[in-house]
């Protein structure tokens, strides 16, 4: 993508958690494209992992692909771009899951984040998250989960929330069902904006606000994701925890 890009400082790790036999989150980049990914997969024996790697590699090779012939792309044009890799992304592990009887089942959540200039898109299906810190901690995304439904409808609140039982229940997810409707969005992108992308195994351990204290207390983002990942563990996080994280310098 042969565009004026902004200088961006990232750092991605992913920590298999305190009782977890194996890793179902796995995290990329494309540094030169600027396109950052996130996926936490879910199903039986390695089915997870492999709805989470397979999800990734297709959205990386789609947007590889996708800059190669349209290295001055429109912001419209990535985000329809965004969806279809996406809709792409769900009907591969659907067929993967129809041939291989040991992936029955198997789905996964995804998240993204692209850097046009100025302009920053980003989209997800699932309970990976996505957040800025300009200033302050802000979440960008809604978590497509049945407690985050129930909290929207009222019939839960922020303290009954945290000790409901079916909290990582998805009710959207690639995999799942033969047609997706993943969330796409943009905003302006800042010097100084430091964004992350985070499986459930940081957010659901950590609260926005011990979050944004350990960002606050961290100039170098590096150190601040080590730290996260720590605090999640110590914090009881029996999850995988990965977090991928950029500033804009």
């Amino acid at each position: 993508m042969n565009l004026m890009l902004p200088l961006i400082e990232s750092f991605g790790i992913s920590d298999i958690g305190t009782t977890r036999s194996n890793n179902e989150d796995i995290w990329a980049e494309l540094p030169d494209d600027h396109l950052y990914v996130l996926a936490d997969g879910m199903g039986g024996h390695l089915a997870g992992e492999v709805a989470a790697k397979e999800s990734v590699l297709h959205l990386c090779d789609a947007f590889e692909r996708f800059f190669r012939h349209h290295p001055h792309p429109s912001i419209p044009a990535v985000k329809s771009h965004l969806r279809q890799a996406f809709a792409e992304a769900n009907t591969w592990i659907r067929s993967l899951a129809g041939q291989h009887p040991d992936l029955n089942g198997m789905g996964t959540t995804l998240c993204c984040l692209l850097i046009l200039g100025k302009e920053l898109i980003y989209a997800h299906i699932g309970d990976s998250r996505i957040y800025r810190f300009r200033n302050k901690l802000e979440r960008l995304t809604n978590d497509h989960s049945l407690r985050e439904e129930l909290l929207a409808q009222g019939e839960l609140t922020e303290q009954t929330a945290a000790d409901f039982p079916h909290k990582n229940i998805l009710t959207r997810a690639l995999g799942i069902s033969s047609t997706i409707e993943p969330d796409i969005q943009q905003t302006t992108i800042e010097t100084g904006d430091i964004y992350f992308l985070c499986s459930d195994g940081l957010h659901d351990a950590l609260s926005d606000r011990q979050i944004e204290t350990i960002l606050r207390q961290n100039p170098s983002i590096k150190e601040a994701a080590i730290e996260l990942v720590e605090a999640a563990k110590k914090a009881g996080g029996t999850d995988n925890i990965t977090i991928l994280i950029l500033k804009k310098t």
